[in-house]
């Protein structure tokens, strides 16, 4: 499933369904996996950074 956006409207879509989406103006929404692989694998210790 993929997000596309039309105004306030945000609705998952199916693969099959995407050209149609487009054709209509609906603007694809970008995830951005990176940004929560990183919060995963944040794992320092904030008191040892906090008091240098």
């Amino acid at each position: 499933m993929v997000k596309y956006k039309m105004g306030a409207i945000i609705k998952d879509v199916p693969k099959g369904s995407e050209k149609w989406y487009q054709m209509a103006g609906w603007k694809k929404l970008e995830t951005k996996k990176s940004e929560n692989k990183d919060k995963k694998d944040d794992k320092t210790d904030t008191e040892k950074t906090a008091t240098a």
